[in-house]
Formats: C-alpha cells, structure tokens, sequence
C-alpha cells in the first residue's frame, strides 16, 4: 500500500479462472495521523514471511458501496493459475501463451507490459484436467534475480530489470524427478545464500543450491 497526502493505494489482484486478466483499484481515505511512507512488497508465495499475513496498516474497514474506482486493466496475459509477486514497483507472473510458458513483468502503475521471456514449450504432460490452462507456481523475487517453476520442472533464474535468464535447471533431467500427475506446482524459497526446491526424487526429494549460480 502506498500513502500519498490523502490518497490510500490498496492493491487488487483479479483473476479469471484462465488468469486471463489483472485489475487494479486504488481507493481515497481519509489523511492518516501516522501515514506510511513507501510500500510492502509481496515477494513470493504467501508473502514476504509466507505466512499470507500482510503487514500494511490503515486499510479502509469499508470499501465506497460502488467499490474503488478502476485505476487500469490489463488482458491477454496467457492461461494459467500462478498468482502474481510485487516487488519495487512491478508485478511478475507466469502463464501459458498459445504453446509457450513464459515468465512477465508488468509496471505496477499502469499495467504495461515491461518485458515477457518465454521458459519453454507449454507443458502437455499432465495426467489430470484441472488446472491444464498454465503454470501455478508463484515467483519468488530476491533482490536482482526472480525464479520461477514451470509446469514441467523448469527451475528458471531471471533478471527481474529485463527477464534476461540467468541460469536454468531440470528437476526431471537434471534431478531425477518425477513430474506429479498436476505437474509441479512448486514457489522456491530463497533462504539466506540458499535456494531450496522440491524435484521430488529418490536422490533429492529436496534440493538446496546456491541461488546466485547454478
């Protein structure tokens, strides 16, 4: 949330069932006593301790009875079920785009697209219907460098200024998973100098690495 003289910014993230679209409202509140200068980032899955709890304060008890005006929107993001990350300003995702799965960054103001990398071809090895239209997994931004997990076990590292890779790795050719029948649907976690992942093998169930390196 971020707190200019009266305004209150409140993040909303909407999703199609096909993650089709994203929208964000911005509400007016009343000047704070304290206001809070600067924002909360929302780095990884579940939040910057991932917990799901968010430690903005001054949020609205009540929204207006038409809900907060409309700030911008965005469509054509790709299909998919992965729920974005917000760090510095931008919003990262995944998504499906016709037979690609590709990683994106969008501007946090008005919803433009800063840059699209594709990870590879969309996954088709899914042994159950659900959730088919794209990747779940949920970026993990630390500092400079983003990873995502894609369908089929594609760890990714990302520049997060211009989604340049910076290095990549297989959970399934590199690890020896086995892809579970809903595909991997795993948000890594960076955990001081180490980036921990799940490829699910009889060799590494769980896999620590240096996250600056592959």
């Amino acid at each position: 949330m971020v707190y200019s003289g009266s305004m209150t910014a409140i993040r909303i993230q909407v999703f199609t069932p096909k993650f089709r679209t994203i929208a964000l409202a911005l509400t007016v509140a009343a000047p704070a006593q304290n206001a809070l200068c600067g924002q909360f980032d929302w780095p990884q899955w579940q939040g910057p301790d991932r917990n799901a709890v968010s430690k903005e304060t001054g949020l609205l008890k009540e929204w207006p009875q038409d809900g907060p005006p409309l700030a911008w929107r965005v469509g054509d993001l790709g299909g998919g079920f992965s729920a974005p990350s917000i760090v510095g300003g931008r919003i990262f995702g995944m998504s499906n785009r016709g037979s690609d799965e590709v990683a994106w960054a969008l501007s946090e103001t008005n919803g433009k697209e800063l840059w699209v990398t594709r990870l590879g071809p969309a996954y088709q090895g899914q042994g159950m219907p659900q959730g088919s239209e794209g990747p779940g997994a949920i970026p993990t931004v630390d500092g400079d460098r983003l990873y995502v997990v894609g369908d089929a076990g594609n760890l990714v590292c990302l520049n997060v200024e211009n989604g340049a890779i910076v290095w990549q790795k297989n959970f399934v050719t590199d690890f020896g998973g086995t892809a579970p029948n809903w595909a991997y649907r795993e948000s890594p976690l960076v955990d001081g100098d180490e980036l921990i992942c799940a490829p699910g093998s009889n060799k590494a169930m769980l896999k620590r690495a240096a996250p600056w390196t592959n």
